[in-house]
């Protein structure tokens, strides 16, 4: 399959840029002449870098990424991404990088023997490069990216860490998204609905969108087919496989390969940093408490009880909260699929039960559903924790967007369920207590 090359769709006219040349060095030279000028952010740093390259000094070697402009004549040698991500949690994307472009690799998901996915990031304005050897498939894709449709609910609080929230007009289902700023562009009518009821992309209105970028997510039996078309109407389309990732800061990483294809990847390291050494912190207060509970997860669906395998980030965030996963010794990072009696079997004793049930019902309710949960230790003592604390009317729920890039707050709500008073500033965000019977509170 050849696949075509995307183009900015987004350039100034010539007499544009050369306006634009004009206000810049006004304003610059007016914030010059203050004397209580404040320190600039990253993000303003990064921003007046792309000032100046729109002003016609392309061919200086720019002092931070270029956000929001192109190049227009590059200068040999001089490299145009001084700010630059690596993958170290993360195990299934990296990337590595040239003068005017970069190549970011995604392993296939479901498949580890699966040629890899390859993106080829070009620097707006520059040449593309020679595409042989294993860049021979890879697909290019002009940067920065201005106007993004993401339909992965995974991917919208990256924009809000990377201060980019303006950059995407269209999500899935607007009436699913939970975090703050994009629903505040939502209701302001800066973001549109590009998905069916049922979660299927709307093929033909995100065609006629003409975005920079469409974000997927990389799992669905017909998530190849849909790439195919999209890549054949000269959509520049990405896929998102974060889910594949068999830690909380290994998912949470993924807002770096977000940020590539926005040239933010100062913001991104200062916003996984953070997340990170949280994370340490937290996990440091949960491990040294002591004792270690046990943890069931889930209850069953059509007669299966889907759980998370031994080997899976949830399986990871158990024990890194100082806990102990009932299934924690299979080696598996999928799910396992089991019966009650083996459930009951092997975690009837479990201390703590999690993702079960809901806040807004009881324990009565659970009960309803199958009465052998009684036999249950977690469900006699009334630790049964359900994680939709936070969600929208419409079914949206946070962890399933704000709690795969802020692996911190996960790990904390684990923590506080497990050891209470062990993080004494903490509240929780995604998990809460099912209530008692009766309706009660």
């Amino acid at each position: 399959m050849t696949l075509p090359m995307f183009r900015w769709r987004a350039r100034a006219r010539p007499w544009l840029r050369w306006l634009a040349g004009g206000l810049v060095a006004l304003l610059l030279a007016a914030c010059a002449s203050s004397s209580d000028r404040s320190s600039p952010s990253a993000a303003s740093e990064q921003t007046t870098a792309s000032e100046q390259a729109t002003a016609g000094e392309q061919d200086a070697a720019p002092d931070g990424n270029l956000v929001d402009g192109c190049v227009s004549e590059p200068a040999e040698g001089v490299d145009y991404f001084p700010d630059k991500v690596e993958f170290s949690q993360a195990a299934g994307v990296k990337v590595r990088y040239a003068d005017t472009y970069k190549v970011v690799e995604m392993r296939a998901p479901g498949g580890a023997q699966a040629e890899p996915v390859r993106y080829v990031l070009l620097q707006c304005g520059a040449a593309p490069p020679s595409l042989e050897g294993d860049l021979a498939d890879a697909r290019v894709i002009e940067v920065p990216t201005r106007q993004v449709i993401s339909l992965t609910t995974t991917n919208l609080p990256h924009f809000d860490e990377l201060d980019a929230v303006d950059q995407l007009v269209g999500v899935g289902t607007a009436s699913f998204v939970t975090t703050p700023a994009v629903r505040r562009r939502v209701k302001f009518g800066g973001i549109d609905d590009y998905a069916t009821a049922e979660g299927q992309p709307q093929i033909e209105r995100i065609i006629g969108a003409a975005a920079d970028l469409l974000i997927l997510d990389a799992f669905g039996e017909t998530v190849a087919e849909t790439v195919d078309r999209l890549e054949a109407a000269e959509v520049p389309t990405v896929v998102n496989a974060d889910f594949d990732e068999q830690t909380l800061l290994g998912r949470a990483e993924w807002l770096k390969f977000t940020a590539l294809f926005l040239n933010r990847e100062a913001a991104a390291n200062t916003a996984f940093d953070q997340i990170a050494a949280r994370y340490q912190e937290v996990a440091e207060a949960g491990q040294s408490a002591g004792e270690r509970p046990t943890v069931l997860f889930n209850t069953p669906f059509e007669g299966t009880w889907f759980t998370p395998g031994g080997d899976s980030f949830q399986a990871s965030a158990v024990a890194d909260a100082g806990g102990s996963y009932v299934f924690g010794g299979d080696d598996s990072s999928g799910s396992l699929e089991l019966d009650i009696e083996t459930v009951l079997d092997e975690g009837g004793d479990a201390d703590v039960w999690l993702q079960a049930g809901s806040v807004n019902g009881t324990l009565d309710d659970l009960l309803a559903v199958d009465e052998r949960f009684d036999e249950f230790a977690a469900f006699r003592q009334g630790q049964v924790w359900a994680y939709d604390r936070r969600t929208t009317a419409s079914g949206g729920n946070a962890v399933f967007e704000l709690a795969y890039t802020r692996a911190d707050l996960f790990l904390a709500d684990l923590v506080e369920i497990l050891h209470p008073g062990a993080l004494s500033d903490h509240e929780l965000v995604f998990f809460g207590k099912v209530p008692g019977g009766g309706g009660g509170k």
